[in-house]
């Protein structure tokens, strides 16, 4: 906690003496998202997108400040806009994928978390999540597969050791 109000007072410091230092603005909005701030990390990502316009980090940061706030269709048009800045940034991908699956477009999400992984093949996260709507499709191998892929990446993972479970009893139940 202290060392965030650091980093807050830090990164206020360098707006001040630099109010057109973009970076600043979207590492001011991480750790106001971090203390629960989002209103104000929404601003501080804005404004970073203001002043760059190119900066996918940016977008994406401002979508994950959006979808906790569920204003989900803001969050969409943010993630979109950092994978078209930047292709092949699988965290976006990963983020739309999320924002997509909570809000019951499952189809849409497994390609977004298929395409994460494409371009991350490791990403342990996207591998879990991407069990996760294969099970809610109903795809219980693919599904199964890559839980499996997570725990082998990432063997204490609780909800993967968890969600890898539930997809074996549902795939016994259903032969």
């Amino acid at each position: 906690k202290q060392k965030n109000e650091e980093a807050i007072s830090h990164y206020k410091m360098a707006i001040k003496i630099n109010p057109d230092y973009a970076l600043a603005h979207n590492n001011l909005g991480n750790a106001l998202l971090n203390k629960g701030r989002t209103g104000e990390a929404i601003s501080h990502y804005k404004m970073a997108i203001k002043l760059n316009s190119d900066y996918a980090l940016a977008y994406n940061n401002l979508g994950n400040a959006l979808s906790a706030e569920r204003k989900i269709e803001e969050a969409i048009t943010h993630y979109k806009m950092a994978i078209e800045l930047k292709p092949g940034y699988s965290e976006a991908h990963h983020n739309l994928g999320n924002v997509l699956f909570n809000a019951k477009m499952t189809e849409e999400a497994i390609d977004y978390y298929k395409e994460a992984i494409r371009i991350r093949p490791n990403f342990v996260l996207a591998h879990n999540n991407l069990g996760n709507a294969l099970l809610q499709k109903g795809e219980m191998k693919e599904a199964i597969d890559h839980y499996r892929k997570t725990l082998k990446l990432r063997p204490d993972l609780v909800a993967a050791q968890k969600n890898l479970e539930t997809a074996l009893l549902l795939s016994e139940k259903l032969k």
